[in-house]
């Protein structure tokens, strides 16, 4: 199933995108998780808390805070397999990625 991406900025703007099943379908459940941490470790994040388990949620979130919203806007194969991989992880039709209140929702 296709999914929905909205990614809210911090100066209020708004950028929607949907990928497709096939762009999904690059990604298994596992390896959109691989990426997703594999890319936060190489983009230097840190775990919001690191006690505990880091969730898709927490690395969708805080990877989607190292780039600009222009990166978002491009159609590079980065941002495109960040939304793929997004979508893989999370496994909903629709995600919204907060970036004025650090939420994603779903």
């Amino acid at each position: 199933m296709p999914c929905r991406i909205t990614m809210l900025f911090s100066d209020g703007q708004e950028l929607e995108t949907l990928v497709t099943d096939a762009e999904i379908a690059r990604y298994t459940h596992s390896s959109a998780h691989q990426w997703l941490g594999r890319e936060f470790e190489e983009a230097g994040c840190v775990p919001s808390n690191p006690m505990g388990k880091l969730l898709a949620a927490d690395k969708v979130l805080t990877l989607a805070e190292t780039r600009t919203r222009a990166v978002y806007e491009s159609t590079s194969p980065w941002v495109r397999d960040f939304f793929a991989a997004t979508a893989a992880a999370i496994e909903a039709p629709v995600v919204t990625i907060n970036l004025i209140d650090h939420t994603l929702g779903y």
